[in-house]
């Protein structure tokens, strides 16, 4: 059986998890497109030094996902069924991995683009769920023992619009020490996604 853990502090309890999700995955499944800006802020322990990242997140159902950082640095990276094609400016050269062959990028990308499309139900069997605040939605995850993101993550905060049609922000604690806080803004839903959204490498390089 899955173990949600119950949170019974602020009155919630295995089943009222499970509501909260499903109400979630309810109303994004109607998103077919995905355009958005993004905001990352990367604060790296060892360093003591932040790192900020600009850039746009490009979704289409099933199987495309794109994410383009435009500051300070140029990096695009293409998702395709299972293929990652990944370029940047320094290097100037498109690579391809197979995340068949590489399961930490399979865990990465696969687990974003579940909580990019809205899909968290299927997160029960990798993660403890809590749900933190109701108004706006805020939920933590810790992922179990048997999984990969135990050995990276602590845990996930992802907090939801107050319409609850999509995500506010993403907080990311590592066992490492860094965080990653991933801000979304001007986000477009089922919006026809211009092509070039699905190119690598921009244009004119």
């Amino acid at each position: 059986a899955l173990c949600i853990s119950l949170f019974s502090l602020n009155g919630y309890t295995e089943q009222s998890v499970e509501d909260v999700l499903i109400r979630l995955e309810e109303k994004m499944s109607d998103i077919k497109t995905l355009q958005t800006g993004f905001v990352q802020e990367k604060n790296l322990a060892i360093f003591d030094k932040k790192i900020t990242l600009k850039g746009k997140i490009f979704l289409e159902k099933p199987d495309l996902f794109a994410w383009h950082t435009e500051e300070p640095t140029r990096y695009s990276m293409i998702v395709r069924d299972d293929v990652i094609l990944q370029w940047d400016e320094d290097i100037d050269q498109v690579q391809k991995v197979s995340m068949k062959d590489n399961p930490a990028f399979q865990t990465v990308v696969g687990q974003m683009r579940k909580w990019l499309s809205g899909i968290y139900m299927s997160l029960l069997g990798e993660y403890n769920i809590t749900v933190l605040r109701q108004n706006p939605v805020s939920l933590k995850f810790i992922p179990r023992e048997n999984t990969m993101a135990y050995n990276i993550i602590s845990y996930v905060r992802i907090v939801f619009r107050e319409d609850e049609r999509y995500i506010q922000e993403i907080y990311i604690k590592e066992k490492s020490g860094d965080t990653t806080l991933l801000r979304f803004t001007d986000t477009l839903l089922n919006i026809p996604v211009d092509a070039a959204a699905w190119e690598v490498k921009p244009r004119g390089r």
